[in-house]
């Protein structure tokens, strides 16, 4: 008998649900366990393992998947407790995140919102200012470098952060997304003074036009990638020191899924609200195709996402 599995990591509760092929379906909920959530879902995947009559090892040996949401990232990005970041941008280039333009001051307001200007505020920043810092390198609009990095300048700018105590870098230089060459020798850089930091680039994350959108989503990639692996490391390796084979995939908040070792960026926060909406599509085509034969519609159908 083979097994999917189907996991929600909410604020509270952990929720479960496992299917055979043969249309049973069994379910259980047990309390979320902050900070060291893998408890709860394996608590979760015991209660289930023992409505169906078998051990946690013969379950998980025979799932041939795990689908698994959680609210983990929009929670810390919603109440402020994400890692500590740091800033590396083209000189001259860092305070785009503070000025903001019109597009930070008008992101996620409502329409009379955005048309009452007196009352409107900048929100506040994603990280303060004395950590987000310049390195000396220029890259045009297609790509060709038209001035080379300062390597010695990048060592310095990591050495900073890390005496600062952060736990994340994210590095965002101008026109990177065109020629990311920059990005990645920055990334070389600061492994040589810290092997073990994180660090997110823009070009990765968000490789398009836009410093502001660009670089505050390489912030909060920065800001939720560790608190991730903090989470998915010790959960993937509990699942399978208990018998798991099969994948443990993320749900990113699109609908798709990627492999729990890749899961860690902005495309998490809205994994767990996606999931009814996803499923709800399947389940309304699988109905329909009952009576009439046809191809599911793109949102409907289960994908993998390049992430």
């Amino acid at each position: 008998m083979s097994y999917a599995l189907g996991i929600d990591v909410g604020g509270t509760f952990t929720d479960a649900v496992a299917s055979d092929g043969a249309g049973r379906i069994v379910s259980a909920k047990t309390p979320t366990t902050p900070p060291h959530r893998e408890v709860g879902v394996m608590r979760a995947i015991e209660e289930i393992a023992a409505e169906l009559g078998i051990g946690v090892g013969d379950l998980l040996a025979e799932t041939d998947f795990i689908a698994h949401g959680t609210t983990a990232s929009i929670n810390a990005l919603v109440q402020g407790t994400v890692a500590e970041v740091g800033l590396i941008a083209t000189k001259g280039h860092r305070d785009s995140i503070y000025i903001m333009n019109a597009e930070g001051r008008t992101l996620g307001r409502a329409a009379h919102e955005i048309q009452d200007t007196l009352r409107q505020r900048k929100p506040a920043p994603l990280i303060p200012k004395e950590r987000a810092l310049e390195v000396t390198e220029r890259v045009d609009h297609a790509g060709k470098v038209l001035v080379p990095l300062d390597e010695e300048e990048v060592r310095a700018r990591a050495r900073t952060l890390v005496d600062q105590g952060v736990e994340a870098i994210a590095v965002c230089l101008l026109w990177s997304f065109k020629n990311p060459a920059h990005e990645r020798r920055v990334r070389e850089l600061i492994h040589e003074i810290a092997p073990d930091m994180y660090v997110t680039l823009s070009s990765d994350v968000s490789p398009r036009i836009r410093e502001f959108s660009r670089t505050s989503t390489t912030l909060m990639n920065a800001q939720i990638g560790p608190r991730l692996r903090m989470y998915l490391t010790p959960l993937q390796k509990r699942l399978e020191e208990n018998g798991l084979r099969g994948p443990l995939l993320v749900m990113q908040s699109e609908g798709g899924t990627i492999t729990a070792d890749r899961a860690r960026n902005t495309r998490s926060p809205r994994s767990a609200p996606c999931c009814p909406a996803v499923s709800s599509a399947a389940c309304g085509w699988r109905s329909s195709s009952a009576t009439a034969t046809s191809s599911p519609p793109t949102s409907a159908a289960p994908r993998s996402s390049r992430a």
